[in-house]
């Protein structure tokens, strides 16, 4: 069984009705608990460090290719997504990577042997992050910021930027990124000017992991397609999986030498919470939208939203400790930490319309 994939059941499960939108995130913030503000230096500091990187590398290119885009709703969801979603997870993972950086290495080091207290230790993090995102390893933070754009505006041009019928919509947007037809639109335009500077600059190693990742996401865009068109997924799952591969295995490219593939690992059980999470909230409008989802076909409960964050919560401990910071105060700290920005981001999801 893929370790993505919910334990087997003997038959499948009637979709049972759904108790209301509100009910569901008070029943996710209660299986989550309540998080550990003291950790919040070292949030504060990934989530700087990401947006300065954003602000560096992906904004002139969405100057260039969609002004349009200032002063939209997308705008501040691209900058959320990027930054505090997607681009944390990569950061986090090279923070915990067996095969740290020297400065990286110095650091975490330090946290892992000193008596410091919880609030203390969030502070050295932050500093660290600081100095990380201004003076150390350039080419990966670039390649951090555009990856994890690409991943929103991806997802944003196929579901909402595009006319052609389902079955077309894939094909043109491949053609596009991979430079054999022209970006007729804004988001299309952005699409392949982050494609182009992703691909850009890159040694023989991070070029390999590169192309390895965009056939991950190649294949995420064809399940998008087959989901939208209604066909059956034989795993039962609405064709999420490519989803959560895709976007972890482009994300992971950038610091993949550091991290190996124990951060893949749990990378993609943290991305496969935060989609089951996605599901959960928005079962009324994917029903609505006559979209099948493993919640609303009743694949996924509350049992499995609880499976799959336990999973990646004790994930990252394990993380950790691989990596030789088995300080038992370390480990909890890392995990404080790695919880809280959950917290932040299932609050971001739950005070989203629901539509």
């Amino acid at each position: 069984m893929s370790p993505l994939e919910t334990p087997p059941r003997a038959a499948p499960r009637a979709a049972a009705p759904l108790p209301p939108r509100a009910e569901r995130v008070a029943a996710v913030r209660a299986l989550m608990g309540e998080p550990d503000r003291s950790v919040r230096h070292l949030a504060a500091g990934i989530r700087a460090t990401a947006r300065r990187h954003f602000d560096l590398h992906v904004e002139p290119l969405i100057d260039a290719a969609w002004p349009g885009l200032r002063g939209t709703a997308f705008e501040e969801k691209l900058r959320i997504g990027a930054c505090d979603l997607y681009a944390s997870a990569p950061y986090t993972a090279l923070l915990c990577a067996p095969r740290r950086p020297p400065l990286v290495r110095v650091v975490t080091g330090a946290g892992n042997l000193l008596p410091l207290p919880t609030a203390a230790l969030a502070l050295l993090g932050r500093g660290a992050m600081e100095l990380l995102g201004r003076y150390a390893y350039p080419a990966q933070q670039r390649s951090i910021a555009l990856v994890a754009a690409f991943i929103v505006v991806v997802d944003h041009a196929l579901d909402h930027c595009m006319d052609d019928p389902p079955a077309l919509r894939g094909p043109r947007l491949e053609a596009v990124i991979a430079g054999r037809s022209p970006a007729d639109s804004p988001a299309l335009a952005l699409t392949r000017a982050l494609a182009v500077a992703m691909a850009e600059g890159l040694d023989p190693a991070d070029r390999g992991a590169f192309d390895a990742a965009m056939e991950r996401v190649t294949g995420w865009i064809r399940a998008e397609v087959r989901a939208m068109l209604g066909e059956p997924d034989p795993s039962g799952l609405g064709h999420r999986l490519a989803g959560v591969e895709g976007t972890i295995d482009g994300l992971l490219f950038p610091v993949v030498r550091y991290a190996g593939e124990g951060a893949r690992a749990w990378m993609y059980d943290v991305s496969l919470f935060v989609q089951v999470m996605d599901d959960w909230f928005d079962a009324e409008a994917d029903a609505r939208d006559r979209r099948d989802t493993p919640v609303t076909t009743g694949r996924w409960t509350l049992v499995d939203v609880a499976a799959a964050w336990h999973r990646s919560a004790d994930g990252i401990e394990s993380l950790v400790r691989a990596s030789g910071l088995d300080s038992p105060r370390y480990v909890r700290f890392v995990r404080a930490a790695y919880v809280l920005m959950m917290h932040e981001v299932m609050e971001a999801m739950a005070v989203r319309p629901d539509a």
